[in-house]
């Protein structure tokens, strides 16, 4: 099947009926998109079981995005077998234990991308047989009943029945196709023993790992020994090491870490260190579509955890939904969050999460007393969370990422003159604090709005120092080459007040931290904002 290319912006609604703990009375709906997805909730209340969704099912959207002819035959309302993970020991258990009803999932493709092709299928429902655990697809309200039977497919994936031209399948396969290449990462990461020979979920531990870190290193392709070598620069940098390398043990047995040269085992090193090494090497290796976390938080310090999200979310080519019981970080790295609740037994409840919190106690979220603790002096007050992780991208260049806590406003639901009591607060935490701001101009000599004019007046009278981005805002400061190196050659940088809406191909603001890594300090040197950067 020819690859269909989607767009930036691409959204996929998923709902979910009758999985685990989603019966159909409250079933689980959620969007995916690029950049980072947050669930948010305490033990036992369904994040696990919401990650798990996606790699018990992903055979099933592996084999309908696949084969064209096997999506047909599952449109004909023929059965399909369902092939589930080893993980899954019986195929009743994915089930909702509730009710005797079937599993189901609808698909549906959202933004532009659905719009673009009116003749392509932007839906699709599945059935999961509880009985015969088998599946049967259909495409709502395009075709009839009567029709079902007589449903066909033509090279170039136009879905047809004798009469007549339906619906051009490629697009809907593609999303299946992006939803099997996914990466589950689940818990308890540190109780990995690398010398034995299983996988914990995807990632793959034990010798086979071992070896194959090795022939990556210093087997005959000369591109993943660059991309080890990167890979390892970037853990040496994360944890502030001098001196980084890992090796394979002569015996094939063990990774042999040299930090500041001096020698460990892995097994050796803090569990921190460890994760790091194995999931990071694992994404490298596969770089898949999707990644799923589950509480990528652990043994992490709360100043080393967006670190290791958008290090890990570089070695997948859409979005990242982990699970935390962080609100803190789910608030300042997930550009989308969900909250869940367990109900009762086998019924949780998934639900957007509302609120901007009060920028005191979000600071409180994030621990900033244990930033401070390893040398954080200063909180950055940027526009919303894709700004979290543009910064925090910036600020490696100046060698500050590890010195400066990043903190969203959440839009205009802050940046306004109302805000002071809020931002006066703060001063209570920290007396270092810098707010940067888009200007949101349509050209130089456009005046400011007036809820930024007010937000600038109120962090004056909060003694905080405000600047003003004197571009548009945070994706005019990206430049070619970096644009270029990050989306394709397509792709081109916006001027210094253009809106991203007017480009094409456009991308969307998930992507900026992705450009922000492809770029250079001396991009940035010229330009108002590398001072800013400077100074903090």
């Amino acid at each position: 099947m020819e690859i269909f290319d989607l767009d930036e912006s691409m959204e996929i609604e998923v709902v979910i009926k009758n999985y685990r703990c989603f019966p159909d009375s409250e079933p689980a709906r959620l969007i995916l998109a690029k950049g980072f997805t947050a669930l948010v909730g305490v033990n036992n209340s369904g994040k696990s079981s919401l990650l798990r969704f996606f790699y018990e099912l992903r055979l099933l959207f592996e084999a309908s995005g696949k084969d064209p002819a096997t999506l047909v035959a599952a449109l004909q309302l023929n059965p399909r077998g369902l092939r589930l993970p080893d993980s899954v020991s019986d195929a009743n258990e994915i089930f909702n234990n509730r009710n005797t009803r079937n599993l189901e999932i609808n698909l549906r493709l959202l933004g532009d991308v659905a719009t673009a092709d009116p003749g392509g299928a932007t839906e699709l429902h599945f059935t999961l047989k509880r009985d015969t655990h088998q599946w049967i697809a259909d495409i709502p309200r395009l075709y009839s009943a009567a029709e079902t039977r007589s449903l066909s497919v033509d090279p170039q994936g136009n879905l047809k029945t004798p009469q007549r031209r339906i619906v051009n399948l490629r697009l809907i396969q593609e999303v299946c196709r992006q939803l099997s290449d996914v990466l589950y990462i689940g818990p308890f990461r540190n109780a990995i023993n690398v010398g034995g020979d299983s996988n914990y979920y995807d990632i793959k531990v034990g010798q086979p790992f071992i070896a194959e870190w090795k022939t990556l290193k210093t087997g005959p392709i000369i591109e993943k020994n660059v991309a080890i070598l990167k890979l390892t620069d970037g853990i040496r940098r994360i944890f502030e090491c001098e001196q980084l390398e890992i090796d394979a043990s002569s015996d094939e047995k063990n990774l042999k870490v040299f930090v500041n040269n001096k020698s460990f085992r892995l097994t050796e090193l803090g569990a921190g260190l460890s994760q790091f090494i194995l999931v990071l090497a694992n994404a490298a290796i596969r770089r898949p579509e999707m990644i799923l976390i589950d509480e990528p938080e652990l043994n992490l310090h709360p100043s080393l955890q967006i670190d290791f999200l958008t290090t890990l979310a570089s070695y997948c080519r859409g979005g990242v939904v982990f699970a935390t019981h962080s609100i803190g970080l789910a608030r300042a790295a997930a550009s989308r969050i969900y909250s869940l609740r367990r109900l009762e037994e086998g019924k949780s409840e998934l639900r957007d999460f509302e609120g901007t919190p009060n920028l005191a106690e979000f600071v409180g979220e994030l621990g900033f007393s244990g930033y401070h603790e390893l040398g954080y002096d200063r909180i950055l007050l940027v526009e919303g969370p894709t700004d979290v992780t543009t910064f925090q991208q910036f600020l490696r260049m100046f060698q500050k990422d590890h010195k400066v806590v990043i903190l969203p406003l959440g839009g205009n639901s802050l940046i306004n003159a109302s805000v002071g009591p809020q931002l006066s607060e703060l001063h209570r935490i920290s007396t270092k604090i810098t707010a940067v701001i888009d200007s949101e101009k349509r050209n130089a000599a456009d005046p400011l709005s007036a809820s930024r004019e007010g937000f600038v007046e109120a962090c004056r009278s909060a003694f905080i120092e405000c600047k003003v981005l004197a571009r548009r805002a945070t994706e005019n400061y990206l430049t070619e080459r970096a644009v270029k190196a990050a989306l394709g050659e397509s792709h081109r940088a916006l001027s210094e007040f253009e809106t991203l809406g007017s480009v094409t191909p456009s991308w969307s603001k998930n992507e900026n931290w992705r450009i922000a890594r492809e770029m250079r300090k001396e991009d940035l040197d010229g330009t108002d904002l590398g001072p800013i950067l400077d100074s903090l």
